[in-house]
């Protein structure tokens, strides 16, 4: 005979209750349920818990009336902004404790100056870790300690350190002389694959940058958003020989090339990257050469779809203004960029004082099928 005293939520399943509160921010699934009855509150004990504190207000809440009752064990994601929210949060909380982190975010974090970099060497816990994002400073409070960052990279690549990363960003919001001279000190050439396929980094000399392609066979999106710099003494013609591609999986590269970056380094970049769908590369007016472009996106770039090239200089500057005009006239006069329907503007920004010439082509989308061919070639 049906119980009548059974309350109508009580007889749902566990897995349905499971499946409700993954719709719910931690926050407010507390505030809903917690305390109904220990049914219930048996099944928040052993919910997956995904904390997300770069809102504002939330963070209050969770350590006053959430934090003394819950399982460490049982966070799987974690996002903090802000340096005391961070620095408070792993005073209550060490980081080799979330051991079934699968998300890790911190935003705004700076050095901790420990020359024995205590909390850094925690990532070694994380084995199920699979996205790691670290910004060091803000743009109001820079980071001009470079040491922890380079830390994480070299653990990362070297040390084997989180071995189920597929995404990896790490940026540091420094002194702009300071980010602009970054060797990562003592990356040694990497020989194991590694499973991350978006990896974004802030700064890279282009002798680490072939340090680092052996791990990146893997790797679908490659960024660097600040510059990749050349430091020419280590770039010597048997280092930028390419045996054979290693980076077959690229389809993207979005990539800010410091002034002294040539043809030549694009190109051993290219010849790494065969499937490679989409370029967007930033730089300056010297790489403006539509010919060379047309070659070399020709042999190298056989399946790209997607071309951005942002070249700047000073307007006032003849050599400028004559490599815009003539890149112009060649795209109008030349079959490989009028079938690629190239687009070239031009654009100023008083910000920074520069003018900006703006090469782009997008010959379109394909089918999935084709897609699909392109990706996995025979």
């Amino acid at each position: 005979m049906f119980n009548i005293n059974h309350s109508g939520i009580e007889l749902l399943s566990v897995e349905l209750w499971r499946e409700i509160f993954d719709y719910f921010d931690v926050n407010d699934l507390w505030y809903s349920f917690r305390g109904l009855n220990k049914q219930i509150d048996g099944i928040i004990d052993q919910v997956q818990l995904h904390l997300n504190f770069e809102k504002k207000s939330n963070y209050d809440y969770f350590i006053k009336n959430i934090l003394p009752s819950i399982n460490v064990v049982n966070i799987q994601s974690l996002k903090l902004r802000k340096e005391n929210k961070i620095k408070h949060f792993f005073s209550i909380y060490s980081l080799n404790s979330l051991v079934q982190l699968r998300l890790l975010s911190l935003d705004g974090i700076h050095s901790f100056n420990d020359n024995l970099f205590t909390f850094w060497n925690q990532l070694s816990s994380l084995k199920y870790l699979q996205s790691l994002k670290v910004i060091f400073g803000t743009n109001s409070h820079p980071n001009n300690d470079l040491k922890e960052k380079e830390f994480i990279i070299r653990s990362i690549f070297n040390q084997d350190f989180c071995p189920l990363l597929t995404c990896f960003i790490i940026k540091n919001k420094g002194n702009d002389n300071l980010n602009t001279e970054l060797p990562i000190r003592s990356l040694i050439q990497t020989t194991k694959m590694i499973n991350i396929n978006h990896l974004s980094i802030d700064n890279l000399t282009f002798n680490d940058l072939i340090k680092l392609l052996p791990a990146l066979q893997n790797t679908k999106l490659f960024c660097i958003n600040d510059e990749l710099s050349c430091n020419n003494k280590f770039c010597t013609q048997q280092t930028m020989t390419v045996e054979i591609p290693l980076m077959f999986e690229c389809k993207k590269l979005d990539l800010i090339l410091s002034d002294d970056i040539t043809f030549e380094h694009i190109e051993y970049i290219l010849k790494h990257t065969p499937y490679l769908k989409r370029l967007i590369l930033c730089s300056w007016f010297h790489l403006l050469d539509a010919k060379k472009w047309e070659l070399l996106l020709s042999v190298q770039c056989s399946k790209l779809l997607e071309f951005e090239l942002v070249c700047n200089g000073d307007d006032d500057d003849n050599d400028y203004g004559k490599a815009g005009h003539d890149f112009e006239e060649e795209c109008r006069a030349t079959t490989f960029w009028i079938e690629r329907n190239a687009i070239i503007s031009y654009e100023f920004y008083s910000n920074d004082d520069f003018y900006y010439t703006i090469v782009k082509f997008n010959i379109g989308k394909v089918s999935y099928l084709q897609l699909l061919t392109d990706s996995y070639p025979v």
